[in-house]
């Protein structure tokens, strides 16, 4: 078979198939196809806007009052119903998560303002030519939809819409002729997607990716497909085959919009292949489609099944009672790009922000396949509401019944069966405590010794400094608190690693001696430098009056948001509101007194107990005797402690962010506190700090950036080898 003779839909899969094997085959030597694959977006795009305006006003400019009450009143009821379908996913699908405990690193999600939405700018064109170049859709609709009302009041009318209607025309062309590229577009494309998956990003969200596209593809080829079957007179077999070529295109380029003249015709297509007669309903077609767009569809809306998956995968999960919030916030959140209206759904949820990055990552695989739920739904919604108003509309008994059979079975099994593989396969997949136990030093390790009684520091010779006297031992000794988690700990490998540990081996590797590392326990830090212990703490010391009195303290070198740590059951501290609304509450705190007794002064109703040990905390006689109700530390600390102790979370009750800063508290001598602060600023000015803090706080392991894997690298060459 000649290539000129397959349809567009096979030669758009042989596309796919040799960019997904061109990828593979040369790895990041063919990086630069995601730059054609744009340029090809770029062009199927570049009419869409001008298509849906024009349109709107010539179909609107011709629209009689009748004709646009019903099509408000059905488009609108079909809407609610095709949503409602949508509800039904979301309360169901996610019963096929199961049990899964974990915890989240830090983010900076953690103290990042609250996402406001801005429908106004939104969906109100205050300035058109921004609206268009910002590709704000509803924006533009609207303006089009007042525009052609008000040429709907003008006698002269045809003088504007005859000339319109021709120009929406050529816009077709145009993108007709674009189309005929597609092969040739999807294959840039395809090998792009490729070379930007991550194998280990693919693992961590394989429920997440797994139970919406069941979702999708139960939606796309079953249940919609049903709704056609019993509500109109044409056959979703039919619908499906017309429009396979439109959808391969929207899945591979990711965008509902770049094809949605494409989209229109082949709606007119399906109609004409039934009736003689269809020039009204033609017409029609041309307004529903832009009118529905800027409205939820099931692709977005179903894709809000990422939130009770972030729940279940920060170890919890979404209450009974928290259903009908969720629901509505997924609602009016689904009126805009999920990238914007997730982080307010998470928000809401009080679900950990830092799982939205997750998603992020996501996108690269879910926004093709949502786009095309979402499509399928814009054909839905218009062949409904085109049955409606041309009296087609008709109800069968017995597809409805062959429906809610299919689909109850179906969707059991899915369920039932995405339980018990993502149950198994998790088992293979390393929680985060696995991961952040794995961690290496990132700097190289110096000679080191632990010991918890060293005794005095060798004494100073004349004239002698700190500094001269460590180089001199060659011995630098630093104190830390015992599984002071991230900071130092000994984790499951018996390795003594860590945020401080990290740092101190780097400054050992520049003074070019050993280390003594000092476990301080519960001596005061004033004792042990005034006994000339320790020359350093490279703990998380906060800084705070008391120790700028009693102590030699360093430049900081991190800022903190302070935070709580408390059981992923007790919401009483989620907000200001709620901690208020308690009778009274009990904090922890580990020396921090002054801070700890800054943070509750905001509430009348807390009370604080000293702990003299970071494990007294997760000890649940001790905590039950003292009638504890939260831990108060830096939110980059609570974070990592929920990795080890899954069923607590990180909550912030106070209306703002309260901050503080990290030091060295150091011997009390102005020449080491001078090197080690010209320490610090090289050593951030380098990115050393940024290095360890990214890993040993954000959990983003320090590694050299991996090329793409290929066969011809990985497979040809080191055979050749």
């Amino acid at each position: 078979m000649k290539l000129s003779n397959l349809s567009l839909s096979v030669k758009m899969l042989i596309g796919v198939f040799l960019g997904v094997f061109t990828a593979l085959f040369l790895g990041d030597r063919v990086s630069w196809l995601s730059v054609v694959g744009d340029i090809f977006i770029g062009l199927l795009q570049m009419t869409v806007l001008p298509y849906i305006m024009f349109s709107l006003i010539v179909n609107i400019g011709r629209l009689n009052l009748e004709t646009g009450r019903k099509l408000v009143r059905y488009g609108g009821v079909f809407l609610l119903m095709l949503l409602g379908l949508g509800l039904v996913g979301l309360l169901v699908l996610p019963l096929a998560f199961p049990t899964w405990d974990s915890g989240n690193f830090y983010s900076s999600d953690f103290i990042a303002p609250k996402v406001q939405l801005d429908f106004v700018s939104l969906y109100v064109p205050a300035n058109l030519f921004e609206s268009l170049t910002g590709n704000v859709v509803p924006a533009v609709v609207l303006f089009s939809i007042f525009l052609g009302l008000g040429v709907l009041a003008i006698k002269e009318r045809e003088v504007l819409l005859k000339p319109l209607d021709v120009l929406t025309k050529a816009l077709n062309q145009v993108n007709k002729m674009v189309v005929k590229f597609t092969p040739y577009g999807v294959f840039a494309i395809a090998a792009g997607v490729v070379l930007e998956l991550s194998f280990d990003d693919l693992a961590r969200l394989q429920g997440y990716l797994l139970i919406y596209l069941i979702a999708v593809l139960l939606y796309t080829f079953v249940i919609l497909p049903f709704v056609i079957n019993i509500f109109t007179p044409f056959s979703s077999r039919k619908v499906l085959k017309s429009l396979q070529s439109t959808l391969l295109t929207i899945f591979a380029t990711g965008k509902i919009i770049v094809v949605f003249p494409q989209l229109i015709n082949d709606i007119k297509e399906i109609l004409s292949s039934n009736f003689d007669d269809t020039d009204k309903a033609e017409q029609e077609v041309e307004l529903i489609m832009p009118l529905a767009y800027p409205f939820p569809n099931l692709g977005t809306f179903l894709i809000f099944i990422f939130v009770p998956f972030a729940a279940w995968f920060s170890g919890a999960s979404l209450s009974l009672d928290q259903q009908p919030l969720f629901l509505s916030s997924t609602l009016l959140n689904s009126f805009v790009a999920p990238i914007t209206g997730l982080p307010f759904s998470l928000d809401v949820m009080s679900v950990p922000q830092d799982t939205f990055q997750l998603f992020v990552v996501s996108n690269v695989l879910t926004d093709r396949i949502r786009v095309v739920l979402g499509a399928f739904h814009l054909v839905t919604l218009t062949l409904l509401t085109v049955s409606a108003l041309q009296g087609w509309l008709k109800f069968r008994s017995v597809a409805l019944t062959k429906a809610l059979i299919v689909t109850l079975i179906l969707g059991a099994g899915s369920v039932i069966g995405t339980r018990m593989l993502l149950k198994e396969s998790l088992k293979n997949i390393p929680s985060n405590a696995e991961v952040f136990n794995q961690f290496e030093l990132i700097n190289e390790e110096q000679p080191f010794d632990v010991v918890r009684n060293p005794g005095a520091n060798a004494n100073l010779t004349r004239d002698e400094s700190i500094l001269s006297r460590i180089k001199r031992t060659r011995t630098l000794r630093v104190g830390f608190y015992r599984e002071s988690m991230p900071f130092a700990f000994v984790n499951n490998q018996d390795k003594f690693v860590g945020y401080g540990v990290d740092l101190a081996h780097k400054l050992a590797a520049d003074l070019q001696v050993k280390i003594l590392f000092v476990p301080i326990a519960n001596k005061p830090l004033e004792d042990l430098f005034e006994n000339d212990v320790i020359d350093i703490v490279m703990s998380d010391i906060f800084l705070s009056n008391v120790y700028a009195q009693t102590l030699t303290l360093s430049d900081p070198y991190l800022d903190v948001s302070l935070a709580l740590l408390v059981k992923n059951n007790f919401n009483g501290l989620d907000s200001f509101e709620q901690a208020l609304a308690l009778d009274s509450f009990n904090v922890a705190y580990f020396k921090v007194t002054e801070i700890a007794e800054e943070f509750l002064n905001n509430f009348s109703n807390a009370r604080k107990t000293e702990i003299f040990s970071y494990d007294e905390y997760f000890d649940s006689l001790f905590v039950a005797e003292n009638q504890i109700d939260a831990f108060m530390t830096s939110a980059e600390r609570a974070s990592d402690l929920t990795i080890l102790h899954p069923d607590y979370k990180v909550v912030n009750p106070l209306p703002y962010r309260m901050f503080n800063a990290l030091v060295f508290p150091v011997a009390n001598d102005v020449t080491w506190q001078n090197f080690v602060n010209r320490w610090i600023d090289l050593r951030s000015q380098d990115g050393t700090f940024d290095r360890v803090y990214k890993q040993w706080i954000l959990g983003i392991e320090d590694r050299e950036e991996e090329r793409s894997w290929s066969i011809l690298d990985d497979m040809i060459l080191m055979s050749d080898n």
